[in-house]
């Protein structure tokens, strides 16, 4: 045998035992892989939700968008004040 036939049989030696602790740890590695992506989707979830919602919270208040009045007898003085206040809002 050659010393290169002993260093090409050297190293499929090595191979083969990289190879298989590779293979062993793949399944431990694809578990891990597949929980952090799982939890990453779920903090995606909870940050679209908590902006969503706090963007939900954070609108004005419509109080004034529409305004009815089945009385005859109002002043011309308060439709002005109160024009006056929905623009203001």
């Amino acid at each position: 045998m050659t010393e290169n036939q002993f260093d090409e049989l050297w190293q499929q030696v090595e191979a083969r035992k990289y190879g298989r602790m590779l293979a062993a740890g793949y399944p431990a590695w694809k578990r891990n892989r597949r929980r952090a992506l799982t939890v990453a989707a779920m903090l995606l979830i909870v940050l679209v939700t908590a902006v969503v919602t706090v963007s939900t919270l954070q609108r004005p208040s419509a109080s004034f968008e529409k305004v009815y009045c089945n009385r005859v007898g109002t002043s011309d003085s308060q439709w002005v004040a109160l024009a006056a206040e929905m623009l203001m809002e």
